[in-house]
């Protein structure tokens, strides 16, 4: 993973992804910033907007049911409003014996990491069964909700009508215009009205 991650970050510095106009972003911001446009990361998206996470979970794989999954914040490291200037090999190589997750505001160096009001977790690489993210599995400490696939329908119709959270709010750059305007969608599917 380490390794991978850090041909990531050399690649995508090369290209000029490492930069935010004009300033040089630290490793965690462009992790981030590639992680929202689609590259594998270690680092798994939260919201701190429950709102946004339900959108998630019910806009993905519609048909099927789904997961919402929160994390209680006693039981994580870290903390919002707090820029992450270590490198890295700091965070990974140094930190290596660190167990556990720890969360991570980005700034906003995208409109849309902004808009998803993001978080992210992540940690060591875990081989647990429920997945790769090192968290702490006391009864207490986390909380997962199953999104029937009938409900995700019901709450996507009052998530975009109700409290406007739609694909057009939730990426308002670009690629999320052209991706709400495919063939795919409906003529007036984007309207809130």
């Amino acid at each position: 993973m380490r390794l991978y991650e850090l041909e990531l970050l050399s690649k995508a510095r090369h290209k000029g992804y490492g930069y935010e106009e004009g300033r040089r972003l630290a490793d965690f911001e462009v992790l981030a910033k590639l992680q929202h446009h689609g590259a594998a990361t270690r680092l798994i998206d939260f919201s701190r907007n429950v709102l946004v996470a339900l959108w998630f979970t019910c806009h993905s794989e519609r048909g099927k049911d789904g997961l919402l999954f929160g994390i209680h914040s006693d039981y994580i490291k870290g903390q919002e409003g707090e820029a992450e200037e270590r490198t890295y090999d700091q965070i990974f190589v140094d930190g290596m014996s660190i167990k556990g997750a720890t969360t991570w505001e980005p700034p906003a160096v995208t409109k849309r990491i902004a808009a998803q009001s993001a978080q992210f977790m992540y940690s060591i690489v875990s081989d647990d069964p429920m997945g790769s993210l090192d968290f702490n599995k006391d009864y207490d400490a986390y909380l997962p909700i199953c999104i029937t696939a009938k409900l995700k329908k019901d709450f996507l119709q009052l998530l975009e009508g109700t409290f406007d959270v739609r694909q057009l709010t939730l990426f308002p750059d670009l690629d999320g215009f052209c991706h709400a305007n495919t063939e795919k969608n409906q003529r007036w599917e984007n309207e809130r009205w």
